[in-house]
């Protein structure tokens, strides 16, 4: 009999009723983050290299650079290549394969790009595209923050200006943000390279994870139009950084996953057994052919001696993306409750004046929800999500101002109902309005529960 895993117990727990039904709604979305991709997001100003690192990324030069009349486009993992164009009046159209010009020529406010390719399994990744204006770049960057897991700074020499806009970026995503040191086959050698690297680590080293160096041109030129690569010229480049660095982050959040999945079971399920059956579950349905394992590589001692890999972010089948263009991708569910030390240091009495306001916020906004479900016209689907979004939105910025460990848990648990709320948006439920006051329920239990540890 083989040992199940943590995944296939939490599915097992799921589909067999062991979990307690407040509990039920939780633990699948924690079981969706094991196969929803990382979000990626590609920020920075226009000529700094973000298509190329996009095409990096991808595996393939499948963005052509400076498309007149293209917006922030993103691309995830479908079986049929197709567009999804948003117009600026919010109706869709969809272009079946993929065609840049034929798409720019609908003047779209916005473009998702399904494609097969094996490291859409993995990632999705937006280039965000904005007009050289602080102000709209600002908002363009809150816009796009809400969609990520990961931001990637491009830039050739991160500016105050840039800073100015990166500061728009919350802190949680600066945990999770890289700067790229972009187009360094312009410099003059890895002297000059070392010596930017070392100016941008002193002046903003604490606003990224990493500051990396990388030629995406040189990196897509190593890989060239077949299966072999130059090896050397692709190290050289900084390509195996960034793509190492964003593995890492992959299986960071695959961790935090199956965190949150065992945390689930060894409440609920300690006593269970999920070792009577021989079967293991699968994966889903539409997982497409498996990708071969890895060929080696040899080691590449020659300036252009080629190998026989091509570099590829995704070692798993890709499965199908979802109809709706945006799904998300969402590691944990809200909290169920609220865990930490009590409040006994001198910051009690603000953190408790924090947590107040934070209900009085939320006290407005479940009003005006209350009222619409018992009104004749409830307001629709997703009338209820963006009450529910905007007041959500509102909490980590009266909270953050808070010091101890323990409103640091309520901030966190406010951002796990962001994501909880994001995929909300593209279930589709019958219940969508419930479901989202019961979510603000929820939040509202967090924070009077920790307020009562202050009184």
């Amino acid at each position: 009999m083989s040992k199940k895993s943590t995944r296939e117990k939490l599915e097992l727990a799921i589909s067999t009723g062991l979990l307690p039904a407040e509990v039920a709604k939780p633990a699948a979305n924690i079981l969706k983050g094991f196969d929803t991709p990382l979000r990626v997001v590609l920020l920075g100003a226009s000529g700094a290299g973000k298509t190329a690192v996009l095409n990096l990324l991808l595996g393939q030069n499948m963005v052509p650079d400076r498309v007149d009349g293209m917006p922030s486009v993103k691309l995830e993992f479908g079986v049929e290549p197709k567009m999804l164009c948003t117009l600026p009046d919010g109706s869709k159209k969809i272009i079946g394969g993929i065609d840049f010009e034929a798409c720019a020529s609908l003047k779209p406010a916005f473009v998702t790009v399904q494609a097969n390719l094996p490291a859409l399994a993995k990632i999705s990744v937006m280039e965000v595209v904005a007009p050289d204006i602080p102000e709209q770049q600002q908002k363009a960057v809150s816009w796009a923050c809400k969609q990520a897991d990961v931001v990637i700074w491009c830039s050739t020499d991160f500016t105050e200006d840039e800073q100015d806009i990166w500061d728009v970026v919350p802190g949680r995503l600066k945990d999770h943000g890289f700067l790229l040191l972009t187009k360094t086959d312009q410099l003059m050698g890895q002297a000059e390279i070392n010596t930017r690297l070392a100016t941008l680590s002193q002046n903003c080293g604490d606003e990224f994870l990493r500051i990396l160096p990388i030629s995406a041109k040189l990196a897509l030129e190593a890989r060239g139009t077949g299966q072999n690569i130059n090896l050397n010229l692709f190290k050289s480049s900084g390509a195996t950084g960034l793509i190492s660095a964003i593995k890492g982050q992959i299986e960071e959040a695959q961790r935090a996953t199956t965190d949150n999945a065992e945390q689930i079971l060894a409440r609920y399920c300690r006593d269970c057994d999920f070792q009577e059956s021989k079967t293991v579950v699968d994966t889903p349905s539409q997982v497409s052919e498996p990708v071969p394992e890895d060929i080696s590589v040899k080691a590449d001692t020659s300036e252009h001696e080629q190998t026989n890999t091509t570099p590829h972010m995704a070692e798993v089948p890709p499965v199908e993306a979802p109809a709706e263009p945006e799904r998300p991708r969402t590691a944990a569910a809200p909290k169920l409750e609220v865990v930490g030390p009590s409040y006994t240091d001198k910051s009690a009495d603000k953190d408790k004046v924090l947590l107040e306001e934070a209900l009085a916020v939320l006290s407005v906004y479940e009003r005006d929800l209350v009222a619409s479900l018992d009104h004749p016209e409830p307001w629709d689907d997703d009338q209820a999500l963006q009450v529910c979004e905007e007041a959500i939105a509102m909490l980590p910025g009266v909270l953050e101002d808070g010091s101890s460990p323990a409103l640091s848990d309520v901030i966190a648990g406010v951002y796990d109902a962001q994501d909880t709320l994001i995929l909300m948006q593209h279930e589709q439920s019958e219940s969508v309005a419930d479901d989202a006051l019961t979510l603000l329920l929820q939040v509202r239990r967090d924070i009077e529960s920790m307020l009562a540890r202050a009184a």
